[in-house]
């Protein structure tokens, strides 16, 4: 049971390179749990507490930010084999900063964070895989900072179609921008009065593409 759970986990690129036998060995007496959620199901809270390795071993997650007045901000979807939250796990304020939904089955595996802590301090390729998680989530955080707090709409809609390719839903990227549809609307048209875009039966698309 425990190897099969294992073999699921060395799919991330957590794990690559790491000493297999040692980690099978370790996990039998380490603290972990399986969890699995159904489409629509909140897997974690924001601001609840960050007391494990969480990975999402199957499925995708929807990761949105509330404010105090309940506005909600989509940061981005994630999908297995992917790491919750690594840059949080042993900070001083070790909560998690968005809510994470299921948008359909999902399950998530969970290793205590003092296992882990024991598991990496074992085997220096899993310590280096780690900090680089970390160093990478931060770059991401860093252009999502950028891109929500110096950019204008035009520019966060050009980022998006760099990202994307295409706008189809207009609704659905207004959520993920933190904007209202109207306003959103009224730019992407503009764009195109600029030929900055083109619309097509398709949406929204760069028009140099």
């Amino acid at each position: 049971m425990y190897m099969g759970r294992f073999y699921d986990i060395l799919d991330f690129t957590l794990f690559e390179g790491v000493n297999k036998d040692g980690i099978a060995e370790f996990l039998k007496n380490a603290s972990n749990k399986i969890s699995s959620y159904k489409k629509g199901d909140i897997a974690i809270f924001q601001d609840s507490l960050c007391k494990s390795l969480s990975l999402l071993c199957q499925g995708t997650l929807l990761a949105k930010m509330t404010n105090a007045e309940g506005k909600e901000i989509v940061i981005e979807h994630l999908a297995a084999p992917e790491i919750l939250a690594p840059a949080f796990i042993y900070g001083t304020e070790n909560r998690f900063p968005v809510t994470l939904q299921a948008e359909d089955d999902v399950i998530i595996w969970s290793l205590s964070k003092d296992d882990f802590l024991k598991m990496m301090e074992t085997d220096d390729a899993l310590l280096r895989n780690f900090l680089r998680q970390i160093s990478d989530r931060s770059v991401f955080l860093s252009r999502k900072l950028n891109e929500f707090a110096l950019q204008n709409l035009s520019t966060r809609i050009v980022s998006y179609l760099q990202r994307s390719g295409v706008i189809t839903n207009i609704q659905d990227v207004a959520f993920i921008m933190g904007v209202a549809r109207p306003s959103l609307s009224r730019t992407l048209s503009a764009m195109v009065e600029e030929g900055v875009l083109i619309k097509t039966e398709g949406g929204y698309r760069l028009s140099k593409y």
